[in-house]
């Protein structure tokens, strides 16, 4: 039996290389899973195998139908600095980024993934939207140890993107009402 739909939300960072083991695992634990890459992202998806996951991409026309179900939990993995900015201040300007600010506003159980070198996460934005964010019910997820209480940077070759494991963000989504 299914638990819904799972909402991937991928933004264009090397982690966005492990997708396909996102779905697969997503469905793996019974979730319908579908894809919603940023721009950024598009280039990450060419050589992965996302074993049929719908990829939504653009906004649609208005005589056109919902191109995904209503999600019944969402994760945004990798999160970048820029896309978990905009979520943060709601700027809803793609549909990546609508889809993230609906999750928040409807209350849908919510994980993120941030995913950001030292020099970014070094600027004021980023610690007051992680703190808006986790305020509004996001679980936040080290990449690197999947931590739920701190995020570190993330430095070249130390191996975050081979290390970071799918359960994570799935026992976050667990321990989510709603879920």
């Amino acid at each position: 039996m299914s638990k819904g739909a799972l909402l991937l939300v991928v933004c264009g960072a090397p982690l966005a290389s492990r997708l396909g083991d996102g779905v697969r695992a997503a469905r793996a634990r019974g979730w319908d899973p579908y894809v919603i890459p940023t721009d950024a992202a598009i280039p990450w998806l060419p050589d992965q195998d996302l074993a049929d996951a719908p990829v939504v991409v653009g906004n649609r026309k208005p005589t056109e139908p919902r191109r995904t179900p209503t999600a019944d939990a969402v994760a945004v993995v990798p999160a970048t600095f820029h896309t978990l900015n905009a979520w943060a201040t709601g700027n809803a300007y793609s549909y990546p980024l609508t889809t993230l600010c609906a999750a928040l506003g409807s209350q849908t159980p919510t994980v993120a993934v941030p995913y950001a070198s030292q020099e970014l996460t070094n600027h004021p934005a980023w610690a007051a939207s992680l703190a808006v964010l986790r305020r509004s019910g996001i679980r936040i997820v080290d990449p690197q140890d999947g931590s739920p209480e701190s995020v570190t940077p993330i430095n070249s070759g130390t191996g975050a993107v081979k290390n970071f494991r799918w359960e994570w963000v799935f026992e976050q989504i667990a321990l989510m009402p709603g879920s």
